[in-house]
Parts: structure tokens; C-alpha cells; sequence
């Protein structure tokens, strides 16, 4: 996964679903300090970072982009609040998916059978769960290694 940081203010926000935990964002239009402007599309973002994604909020944003997904981890405002959610549901599933293939390979042995679809899935969710839960711990590293950061207040 690919962390990375922006530091600019929020001139728009068009959330299109509010789940109990996460929310997705069709796009997020950042004003970066140098004048220009990025557009981050499709983003999930835990709901306790959401309350800081409002237009007009300025500060330091840290985004990620995963294998299947992209959004944003932290948030870090120029008036001193702060705000983390790391995505833990992906590697959840992984986590269900290598279970419920071990049982499908046990119960298919069981008969005398393979199934090519229990191997499949067993070697593929291995990996792709360590590689999930490493890009959770990158994005929580990052935000962790800008503790005490305040980006600077307008027009600084």
C-alpha cells in the first residue's frame, strides 16, 4: 500500500454512503498549499475521520491506496484536532476466507476429493492477509511518526 500525505484545505466533499463503521466518499477535492488542487476519488474513511472531512478544514491528510481500495487513514488540522482509522475489514476477510477454505479442503479430503477452489483461496488469502495487515500498520506508523506535527495556520 501506498502511504502518502497532503497538506492543503478541503474544498469539497461528496459523500455518497455512511456505513455504521466506514464511510465512502465519491470524491474529496483537496486545495494543496502550492495552489494547486488534487481530487481523490472513491475514498473510504472510518467515521471518526469523517467528522474532520468538511469543506474549509485545513490541514494534513494522510491517504492510502491498498490492493482493493484507497481512502483516508488521518487527518491532522491546523486548529490542533485529530482523527485515525485504519481499515481492518479487508484483512478480516481474508482472515474468513482462509478459514473457510481450510474447512472446504478438510471436509473435501473427508470424501476423497480436492477441491481446487479450497487450494486456490488458501493461497491466495495467506498472503494477501499479511499484505493487508502490513499496509494497517504502515498507514498506523506514518500517522504515529507525525505526532505533535500542526500544520502551519492560514495565510502563515
Amino acid at each position: 500500500m501506498a502511504i502518502s500525505t497532503i497538506d492543503g484545505t478541503i474544498e469539497e466533499a461528496a459523500l455518497r454512503r455512511r456505513r455504521p463503521k466506514n464511510s465512502i466518499y465519491d470524491s474529496i477535492k483537496f486545495r494543496l498549499d502550492d495552489g494547486s488542487t488534487k481530487t481523490w476519488t472513491k475514498a473510504q474513511v472510518m467515521n471518526n475521520v469523517v467528522e474532520l472531512l468538511t469543506p474549509g478544514t485545513r490541514g494534513r491528510f494522510y491517504l492510502f491506496t491498498g490492493v482493493d481500495h484507497r481512502g483516508i487513514s488521518g487527518v491532522r488540522t491546523d486548529d490542533g484536532r485529530e482523527a485515525f482509522g485504519a481499515f481492518k475489514l479487508v484483512e478480516q476477510a481474508w482472515i474468513w476466507s482462509l478459514g473457510i477454505a481450510i474447512v472446504l479442503l478438510v471436509l473435501n479430503l473427508a470424501m476423497n476429493k480436492i477441491s481446487f477452489l479450497a487450494l486456490i483461496l488458501i493461497v491466495l488469502s495467506l498472503p494477501m492477509y499479511f499484505v493487508t495487515r502490513q499496509n494497517r500498520l504502515d498507514a498506523e506508523k506514518a500517522f504515529r511518526a507525525d505526532a505533535g506535527y500542526r500544520p502551519p495556520a492560514r495565510g502563515a
